[in-house]
């Protein structure tokens, strides 16, 4: 297993445990990555770096997540694993803006000027 799946949370939770399906979590992470980005870049090859700049560390920090259960115990309390669900989740959310940010040609500092961007905070424990 490289990362957790809905299957493991409920191993760990039951299958009552509430966790938000992945549409919504990849729709956090989309909206979430869309807000962090300003001033994209026109050209493509300028636009693809910017994104990637920004795109990498959370790419590193899932990663880093998933890497980390191969040493937590069988006896944990299974939060490690939820959170590295959720980050795997919002990252896939945000590769699908990245993407879709880069191969747009619409103007997103318009964009973003022309809707309010709020973060939210979620409670999934």
């Amino acid at each position: 297993m490289l990362a957790p799946d809905r299957t493991c949370i409920s191993k760990f939770f039951g299958p009552e445990y509430f966790l938000p399906v992945e549409v919504q979590l990849q729709q956090n992470g989309y909206d979430l990555f869309e807000c962090m980005i300003t001033g994209l870049p026109v050209h493509h090859q300028a636009r693809g770096d910017y994104l990637e700049a920004h795109f990498r560390p959370l790419l590193d920090a899932t990663l880093d997540m998933v890497m980390a259960l191969q040493h937590v115990s069988a006896c944990t309390s299974g939060t490690e694993y939820v959170q590295t669900y959720i980050a795997v989740q919002n990252l896939i959310g945000a590769q699908k803006a990245a993407m879709a940010m880069y191969c747009s040609t619409y103007n997103y500092e318009k964009n973003l000027l022309n809707r309010e961007c709020s973060l939210k905070i979620f409670s999934y424990a």
